[in-house]
């Protein structure tokens, strides 16, 4: 691919998007970032870190889910 054009995209935009999405392509999407932030992950201890406690947050059920971060950015309880 010759020249990779970068659109900054919000964040708020891109989760609305990706809710949009049918069941099947947000596993596609979701095995992608997977892969992606494997191979990151490899380049950065700190990365790996990271996922390894985002990993435990979500196994012991410790994290804000998708609406709740929403409502919680656009200042609504």
């Amino acid at each position: 691919m010759a020249g990779n054009i970068r659109v900054p995209v919000p964040f708020e935009t891109l989760l609305g998007s990706v809710s949009e999405l049918s069941l099947e392509d947000k596993i596609l999407l979701r095995d992608s970032l997977d892969e992606q932030i494997e191979a990151d992950a490899e380049e950065s201890p700190q990365t790996e870190a990271d996922i390894r406690a985002a990993r435990a947050a979500y196994e012991s059920e410790d994290y804000v889910g998708i609406g709740e971060y929403i409502a919680k950015r656009r200042g609504e309880s």
